[in-house]
């Protein structure tokens, strides 16, 4: 395959003016969790993910915890934001953690290892041919940097007694939802619900509970904390669903609110919660905090 090298000064412009004014993360749908990597590459494209990843902006660094998993992707911005193929990621200890062709990752065990990406173009490769198949359908000229980005990724194991909470989205409903259930994980993630991986981690023994209560008219999950709330909600068509999770440890996870679509959104993510807050959403304050 053969890419065209040219620098779009206009691209870069944009691309530059975006970075600094929304963060080169489009969230204004709600439908992913995404962490910004800013590159050396950053005038010509950045990365973000889906999942539990957090990334250290401006240090390339990627910190998970054993068993995460979550997607790479394009900004919504970027000329190749519709690709699935456009990622092929270069692991030096792949039992560290693992990409598929799609960019899917998974943590799989304690360690430090680094991670390149680039555009896949070996000519044998399936995923170069899929990626080339994308660029025939949905022509776009490439800019093809020259600058090495290489993220150092480092995976921790989780702490004894905690476990990892969820999330998902159905994109139809335009709703979220938490749970530290891998079988309904699994099983949503089979009908129609979009995994986006771990969005915190839960303490097992200790902590407040957070309950989860479901509307089936609304079709719309709350969380709270408070248990006057759920007992009374109960009483007005909310299905009690028991406890989610629990609220503990020193990390804050916020709640927005979209009045248009009349939705709830939590994340730990202080970044999220920053470009949501200017694309319709309301900023609630601090839900619970979470390991």
């Amino acid at each position: 395959m053969k890419y065209k090298k040219r620098i779009l000064s206009c691209l870069l412009l944009s691309i530059l003016v975006l970075l600094f004014c929304s963060n080169m993360i489009d969230l204004i749908t709600g439908d992913t969790t995404a962490f910004q990597a800013v590159s050396a590459d950053q005038a010509v494209s950045s990365y973000t993910s889906q999942g539990g990843s957090e990334f250290e902006l401006g240090t390339f660094k990627m910190k998970l915890k054993v068993g995460e998993k979550g997607q790479i992707l394009r900004p919504q911005h970027s000329p190749l934001k519709d690709f699935i193929y456009s990622f092929e990621m270069h692991v030096a200890d792949p039992s560290i953690i693992t990409f598929d062709e799609k960019g899917n990752w998974v943590a799989l065990k304690a360690g430090t290892t680094k991670v390149s990406p680039s555009f896949p173009t070996s000519v044998d490769s399936e995923q170069a041919k899929k990626f080339n198949e994308e660029l025939k359908a949905h022509p776009v000229d490439l800019t093809v940097n020259d600058i090495s980005v290489t993220w150092e990724v480092t995976v921790e194991d989780l702490k004894a007694g905690t476990s990892p909470v969820y999330r998902l989205y159905q994109p139809d409903l335009k709703v979220h939802l938490y749970t530290m259930d891998e079988n309904e994980y699994r099983i949503l993630g089979n009908h129609g619900w979009k995994q986006e991986g771990q969005a915190w981690t839960s303490n097992n023994a200790s902590g407040t509970p957070v309950y989860r209560l479901y509307h089936p008219g609304l079709k719309v999950h709350l969380y709270t904390m408070d248990t006057n709330e759920y007992k009374v909600l109960a009483t007005r068509g909310w299905k009690q669903e028991g406890e989610a999770y629990k609220s503990s440890g020193s990390t804050p996870v916020y709640r927005l609110y979209h009045a248009d679509i009349k939705k709830h959104l939590y994340t730990r993510d202080a970044n999220e919660k920053n470009v949501l807050s200017t694309r319709g959403w309301k900023y609630e304050g601090v839900a619970w905090n979470v390991e």
